[in-house]
């Protein structure tokens, strides 16, 4: 699996989404990455500045490289969504830069505080002179995903870029301008390092080890193991290190003639390597393991990195100070030469399931280890309010400013009387997971969750009871639109409706296969529904009947909001947003920040659009909703089933789920008057 490297979502006990695209091979999951980003979305970069994002902050997209200048001031970070970074003090504050390109970008060099260069998907290939106020395309005539850029140290005109299939590019003027190099192999190649003008390294899948004493004239392959080697790097003309899964470590003394195998005394697959100087070097890899070495790769020492992210890449400037980043846009710094390590950006980054406001200022948002959020001004800003719970939960939603509800696995209902401030466990017989919640009135109110579950309270919660389903589907939302009338969806298409306050539930007969993940009705007629593969339903009767409105996607739609009953906004999959404002008529796609998926939606009309996802993202919108639209397909979207969207969190024991420690730059005391 080449998923360590790519930008596609990782699997995760977060998602319950199908995972057969991660299953079904490299090359499936290569094409998948033209598809990231934004590079299905119409429309300029412009646009894509009418989201922003509120948490985490500065951004959530994945980080895949991050390079400072020798000055240890500037620097920048780039990854999915065309995302570009910038610092110029040490990464204690970040500024987003503007990308000519909304590809995912996995590569960053830089020369000076200056100048940089990029390399990204699609043989995207960036430079700036001017610090990143601009960036410029340059043609390199190649489309591979270009996974690793580096110039010689000793000759910054001499740079090369490396990626799937083999792909080598040269360049002799400092980027400008570029030409193909014959490697010899179809291996995709992840990392590339050089030494000086000459003598250079590349390394990839299955093991692919490429040597060069000519600056890539001739590249000679040194096949050493079938683990998928991901980083390399120079200590010295003569000695290199080069990491890859499964903690492999590899070393050479002579330039790359002969390899050896180092025990770096781990089996995590590590993603990264950099070296401050001949003896001091630095890996890192998945589950927040970071390894250092003080004798220039002998003996490797671990670390473990709080919340063990994903760190993705890792850079040292001297053997104090280095930076590593990873998914969900964390960006770390250490200062005592990766012995620990602080975090530089802001925001929790767990799973976010659902997000519900109130008004305009007021909303709550839960998701993964008992995380509930709250923001009083419109998501500008959010502060954590303490669940006692660790498991996950699933729903919120609050009947007035005080009453609040949110249900999770393991049977999970809490309740506040105090605006979400504080949280108190409701005990019923319920252990199943608990997914939906609805209270049309304070009194009266609806859960829906695993094998057919469908709780009910007369009286405020005080209470609840079992009512009678019939089935043994996930149902996964519920609406009612007044004390008796009410519509539950789920697995299989399972469309249930009640006229009695659920004391009998109609199965809806659609002969539907996909997986319905939401539901959201304007008013007592109109409703929607919206699941697998890009189905979305209408109902013009309460949900007696249902019609499927083409959409004109095939991702999995995961959320639906409405602002009126034609006003309808949907999310899912790959950071997906359409809007209808004709009732499902047409469907106009909405160009976004990230590719991550998002489970949840708020709408409360104009620019009042948050959405919510994997790893804690929150955006909302700055800007009018744009007018992208969609061709309805000939022929309706595959039916075929899916499991449920957000997966089930089955640990018996609270974790601590503190973050990283946040970093703070060092406080300079005044100097002594004279």
């Amino acid at each position: 699996m080449l998923s360590v490297i790519f930008s596609i979502p990782e699997k995760s006990r977060a998602l319950r989404v199908s995972q057969r695209a991660l299953t079904a091979g490299p090359l499936l999951m290569i094409a998948l990455l033209s598809c990231l980003g934004s590079s299905w979305i119409a429309g300029a970069q412009g646009e894509l500045r009418g989201w922003e994002w509120q948490n985490p902050r500065p951004q959530g997209n994945v980080i895949n490289s991050i390079r400072f200048a020798k000055d240890k001031l500037h620097g920048w970070a780039v990854g999915a969504d065309g995302a570009i970074l910038r610092s110029i003090n040490g990464g204690f504050e970040w500024k987003e830069q503007e990308s000519p390109t909304n590809t995912t970008l996995y590569s960053i060099y830089v020369k000076d505080k200056s100048r940089a260069v990029i390399s990204g998907a699609g043989g995207v290939v960036l430079t700036t002179i001017s610090a990143g106020q601009k960036w410029v395309r340059r043609p390199t005539g190649v489309k591979d995903h270009l996974f690793c850029i580096t110039f010689a140290p000793d000759n910054p005109l001499h740079g090369w870029a490396v990626g799937t299939f083999g792909a080598i590019i040269a360049t002799t003027d400092g980027g400008i301008t570029w030409k193909a190099q014959t490697s010899q192999t179809a291996a995709h190649l992840f990392s590339v390092s050089f030494i000086n003008k000459k003598t250079g390294i590349a390394v990839g899948a299955k093991g692919t080890l490429l040597v060069t004493n000519n600056g890539g004239a001739d590249w000679e392959p040194k096949i050493q193991s079938g683990n998928v080697l991901t980083g390399a790097a120079f200590t010295s003309p003569k000695r290199a290190v080069a990491v890859g899964y499964g903690g492999t470590v590899l070393q050479t003394n002579d330039g790359g003639a002969t390899w050896t195998t180092t025990d770096s005394l781990v089996t995590t697959d590590l993603l990264s390597v950099s070296f401050s100087d001949d003896n001091h070097g630095w890996a890192s890899g998945d589950a927040g393991v970071v390894l250092t070495t003080g004798d220039g790769g002998k003996i490797w020492l671990p670390v473990n990195v709080r919340t063990s992210p994903r760190l993705s890449t890792v850079y040292f400037a001297d053997e104090f100070t280095g930076w590593a980043a990873g998914g969900d846009g964390l960006v770390v710094r250490s200062d005592d030469g990766g012995l620990s390590w602080r975090r530089l950006t802001e925001g929790g980054r767990e799973d976010l399931a659902h997000i519900f406001f109130l008004d305009n200022s007021h909303g709550w948002a839960v998701g993964s280890r008992g995380k509930i959020l709250f923001t009083s001004s419109s998501g500008r800003n959010w502060t954590v309010r303490p669940s006692g719970t660790t498991v996950r939960l699933n729903a919120i939603t609050f009947v007035n400013d005080s009453e609040g509800w949110t249900v999770g696995d393991k049977g999970t209902i809490l309740h506040s009387g105090n605006g979400g401030v504080t949280w108190e466990a409701i005990t019923t017989d319920a252990t199943e997971e608990l997914v939906g919640v609805d209270f049309p009135t304070p009194k009266s109110g609806w859960i829906v969750g695993a094998r057919g579950t469908i709780l009910h309270t007369e009286d405020g919660g005080q209470t609840w009871r079992y009512q009678l389903t019939n089935t043994f589907s996930w149902l996964e939302d519920v609406r009612f639109t007044d004390e008796l009338h009410g519509v539950a969806i789920g697995s299989a298409g399972t469309i249930l409706r009640t006229e009695d306050g659920g004391k009998n539930w109609k199965r809806i007969d659609r002969n539907l296969k996909e997986w319905l993940y939401a539901l959201a009705f304007a008013d007592e007629q109109r409703g929607y529904a919206v699941g697998e593969k890009g189905i979305i339903l209408r109902t013009d009767d309460g949900g007696a009947t249902w019609k499927d409105v083409e959409s004109g996607v095939s991702s999995n739609l995961f959320a639906v909001a409405v602002a009126s009953p034609n006003d309808v906004i949907v999310a899912g999959d790959q950071g997906r947003i359409l809007r209808s404002k004709d009732a499902g008529g047409t469907w106009e796609v909405q160009p976004t920040i990230t590719s991550a998926p998002l489970f949840s939606v708020a709408y409360r009309g104009g620019m009042n659009i948050w959405v919510a996802g994997r790893g804690g993202a929150i955006l909302k919108r700055n800007e009018p909703v744009a007018t992208v639209k969609i061709p309805s397909p000939k022929l309706p979207p595959v039916l075929r089933g899916g499991p449920p969207k957000i997966q089930s969190n089955n640990q018996n024991t609270l974790v601590d789920d503190g973050d990283i420690p946040r970093a703070l730059p060092p406080v300079r005391k005044p100097a002594k008057p004279e």
